[in-house]
């Protein structure tokens, strides 16, 4: 009696990683989608920049569980100073007390004691949890049986 042994782990293989694929770029576009309704919500909408920014990248690297992860944010310089706030209302008190002055691009004078944190990606995070864990157990396991 002859076993017949067939070996499907590359196709298997090949399989997850595209589910992780599709379910990494699903969960991103969800959580981007929330983090730009944010700072929409929070009034933080002059030029759009900072909420036009909002992106994501897949980055494959075996150093990563899994070999592969999203990273989403803004490379708006400014992004960091919306999340986590400036001056006196920067989070655990890292700010400078007291208030400054400082000149606007058309020139005109402002004084601030700093810039409140709205925290609008760390929300669409939170906000999304459920829908991201939703879209995993929907995606991991298609195709295989």
């Amino acid at each position: 009696m002859a076993i017949k042994y067939e070996n499907n782990f590359p196709a298997v293989e090949k399989l997850i990683d595209s589910n992780v694929e599709r379910a990494l770029i699903a969960s991103s576009e969800l959580v981007r989608s929330q983090a730009k309704t944010n700072v929409t919500a929070a009034g933080r909408v002059d030029t759009g920049k900072l909420r036009d920014d909002i992106n994501y990248k897949l980055v494959k690297d075996s150093g990563y569980s899994g070999g592969m992860a999203s990273q989403i944010g803004s490379p708006d310089n400014h992004a960091i100073y919306n999340e986590f706030g400036t001056g006196e209302f920067a989070e655990n008190g890292a700010g400078r007390k007291g208030g400054w002055f400082y000149r606007a691009a058309d020139g005109t004078p402002h004084f601030t004691k700093g810039l409140k944190p709205i925290k609008f990606m760390r929300n669409a995070f939170r906000d999304t949890k459920q829908e991201v864990q939703n879209i995993y157990q929907q995606e991991l396991g298609k195709g295989i049986k």
